[in-house]
């Protein structure tokens, strides 16, 4: 029996599936379609997440939007490294929940009424991506190719031929294939085309609000009266060291006034309920030294509502706030595979900021209680 005659990573063909060919239209058409005027079409780039079947066939599953560039180019900022390898430590941490090889396998861009090639930015961009791994691909989505002869679905892959020269390398078009027929591809690619044209200025909308009437106002104002979170200080020590970081993590938690003034500007409302925490316990532990249960039962009702209702408001407007948050996410999710990383930051720094406040506000609500070892 003849083995498999291994194919040569540059002529090894892509197959790219429905969803990332939406996603990548859905993106681009945002920035460069027929209904815009020519002058203001803009360059997208986004990476593609897939795997290599047996060394003889790349598979692109998704593709991710990153940023928008100018007419005639596009480019990372150092910002968008970061953003990058946390996309990369998400999908290995998925990959390897669900048992998959996916991986970063490769980038797009777009080159509106350009056609396919690489300039000698794309080159260097594309080395970045072969030089570790042969067989990645860059595809390049040209909504004015759509539907042509030559180029039915607007899109092509190109890897250099001589990676190891550098940009001085020459590039060629590599073999596509596709999830389905061509011609369904594209029926199913103009209901996400028509819906994304009509309905992504109201989830760009709803990103605005959550930044600045959610995050910077509501959020904001939540601190300012009924503050939780610990302000570092400019003077704090950032370390790397693992051991010092998830102590950090138990900072939320574990009340020592002492070293947070320290480090931290401590919110007056976070001392206060702290303080009447604390001095509940104190208070309670007394009684059951002196193994008075009756009347420990009873002050230990008074100082719990006591507590409660100091927690009643930033109860109410963190309920408040996130009900508003969800309401806006309605809106959004549909579209959420068409927005870029800085529009996706968005929705996620106030996730984290609200988790934060919440991560405390629940620890406190469960301390409110009084629960007592040796009591009940």
């Amino acid at each position: 029996m003849k083995k498999n005659k291994k194919i040569d990573p540059f002529k090894t063909p892509v197959l790219l599936t429905v969803k990332a060919y939406e996603r990548i239209v859905g993106y681009a058409i945002r920035y460069a379609n027929e209904d815009q005027n020519p002058d203001k079409w803009r360059e997208v780039y986004g990476i593609l997440i897939g795997s290599i079947e047996n060394n003889a066939k790349v598979i692109v599953k998704d593709a991710i939007p990153m940023v928008v560039g100018s007419r005639a180019g596009v480019q990372f900022e150092n910002k968008q490294y970061v953003d990058m390898s946390q996309i990369d430590a998400s999908v290995f941490e998925r990959s390897i929940q669900d048992k998959k090889n996916d991986f970063i396998i490769g980038w797009f861009h777009t080159h509106p009424g350009f056609g396919f090639f690489y300039s000698p930015i794309d080159c260097m961009t594309q080395l970045g991506y072969q030089i570790p791994n042969p067989y990645a691909v860059g595809l390049i989505f040209d909504h004015c190719k759509k539907e042509s002869d030559l180029h039915f679905l607007g899109i092509a892959g190109l890897r250099l031929k001589d990676p190891e020269l550098g940009i001085s390398s020459s590039y060629d078009l590599i073999e596509m294939k596709y999830e389905i027929e061509e011609k369904k591809m594209v029926q199913e690619i103009e209901t996400v085309i028509k819906d994304v044209d009509k309905n992504i200025g109201k989830a760009l909308k709803e990103i605005k609000y959550i930044d600045e009437g959610l995050r910077k106002k509501g959020l904001a104002q939540l601190q300012r009266n009924y503050g939780l979170i610990l302000v570092p200080k400019e003077d704090i020590i950032v370390t790397d060291d693992e051991e010092i970081a998830e102590e950090d993590e138990k900072y939320l938690y574990e009340w020592d006034p002492e070293f947070f003034k320290k480090s931290y500007r401590i919110p007056k409302f976070r001392e206060k309920i702290e303080k009447v925490v604390a001095t509940a316990y104190d208070e309670l532990d007394d009684l059951l030294g002196k193994n008075d249960k009756e009347k420990c039962e009873i002050r230990r009702g008074k100082l719990t509502k006591k507590i409660q209702n100091l927690l009643k408001k930033p109860n109410e407007w963190y309920d408040k706030l996130m009900d508003d948050f969800s309401k806006r996410i309605e809106t959004i999710f549909p579209y959420y595979s068409y927005l870029d990383t800085d529009e996706r930051k968005v929705i996620e720094y106030f996730e984290e900021r609200s988790s934060e406040y919440f991560k405390i506000l629940d620890e406190l609500n469960r301390r409110s209680k009084l629960n007592l070892e040796g009591f009940g």
